[in-house]
């Protein structure tokens, strides 16, 4: 072969000679002038025949690796192309890696990017359920208590005039008609950490302070003060079939938490579902004791005449006729909750009875009478210290 094609050979060819001769890019003339020898006769036409074109062109290639390999000229021009091509190689090599990297990442990212916004539409979801819940609770209460005024209103206007004796008839199928507080003033809110409890244990945990009616669980994601990542809570709400246990439960949970500990330390914000206490609840005093209160809530004798609470409800109706100046018994009105006149004067509806004002004024003193009786203590420690 002639010079120039040799150089061209060695400049542009893509075969490995050292590979195709079976030698190291080390190896020593004589070296390799054996390997060429001993592959040579392998591919030979006199052995393999001149009609095996692959074992001639092989036979070819490895004649033109020995001219190259074999001149001292050459050989480095070859070595420098074959080292080009090695790092050609090994960049387009890193350049894949790097560029399937970067596609992974992209595809990586767009996955989180998707996952991300369906569990954002999922807790946004959540909040809505639970803030259409507390709006239904509310415009429930409100429903009933502008039924109950309406009721009342016209069952005050056809009272007027009766007989004294009908005060005490009962509702037309014989019993009193039963009157409830509305639902939100009987919902607590409390949050806890999510796998922390389900429903069923939260329920079983709860119903020490009375009977639960309804219970809704939704999930969400906080930020905690001093922690970095939010954190998974569960926001509940909890509906009582009496006020009397939601006003233990948020008054009781705290106190709980800190003397009896696991699971009740669990619980964050335990307060009202309407944000605030109901007005009607008793507020405890500073005279109030378990004895001293339990002995107001009862009459000094029987048929003693006792003080009636005025409402808002029974104000707007008497001063929305200046006929109407009288405010009958509720409980003689045929079609309308009968009154329920006992030790706590009289039951309007929507408030609480006179046995659920009597329980909670209770609680409230007895809690009363404890944190007197820690102080005294924590005073007689400090003396005797």
């Amino acid at each position: 072969m002639a010079d120039g094609d040799l150089k061209d050979a060695a400049l542009n060819s893509t075969e490995d000679f050292y590979e195709l001769l079976g030698v190291t890019s080390t190896a020593s003339e004589t070296e390799i002038r054996s390997a060429w020898r001993r592959t040579a006769l392998k591919y030979h036409p006199d052995k393999v025949g001149a009609n095996d074109k692959e074992a001639a062109e092989k036979f070819y290639l490895l004649q033109i690796a020995l001219d190259v390999l074999s001149d001292e000229n050459l050989r480095p021009l070859y070595d420098n192309a074959r080292r080009a091509r090695e790092e050609k190689k090994q960049r387009d090599a890193a350049y894949d890696v790097r560029r399937r990297n970067l596609k992974e990442d992209l595809e990586r990212r767009e996955s989180a990017g998707v996952a991300g916004l369906k569990r954002k539409r999922g807790q946004e979801q959540e909040e809505d359920k639970l803030q259409r819940e507390l709006e239904r609770l509310a415009a429930d209460g409100a429903r009933r208590r502008k039924q109950r005024e309406e009721e009342l209103r016209k069952g005050m206007q056809e009272g007027l005039g009766r007989d004294s004796s009908e005060e005490k008839q009962a509702t037309p199928n014989g019993a009193p008609a039963k009157v409830g507080v509305e639902e939100v003033d009987r919902t607590i809110k409390l949050r806890y950490p999510t796998n922390t409890l389900d429903e069923e244990a939260l329920k079983k945990q709860f119903s020490r302070f009375g009977k639960i009616q309804d219970i809704v669980l939704r999930n969400k994601k906080i930020k905690v003060e001093g922690e970095k990542h939010r954190r998974d809570f569960t926001i509940a709400l909890i509906v009582f079939e009496s006020i009397v246990g939601a006003h233990a439960a948020v008054t009781d949970t705290p106190e709980l938490a800190k003397s009896a500990g696991e699971p009740w330390g669990a619980f964050e914000e335990v307060k009202w579902a309407s944000g605030k206490e109901p007005d009607y609840i008793p507020k405890p005093k500073s005279s109030d004791t378990p004895v001293a209160k339990a002995k107001n809530d009862f009459p000094t004798r029987i048929g003693a005449p006792q003080a009636s609470p005025v409402t808002a409800v029974t104000e707007r109706i008497k001063n929305s006729d200046p006929g109407l100046k009288r405010v009958p018994s509720f409980g003689s009105f045929k079609g309308t909750p009968k009154a329920s006149v006992g030790h706590g004067g009289l039951h309007v509806a929507g408030s609480p009875s006179s046995e659920e004002l009597m329980m909670m004024r209770l609680k409230n003193a007895e809690r009363k009478r404890l944190a007197e009786q820690i102080q005294r203590e924590e005073a007689a420690e400090a003396q005797d210290a």
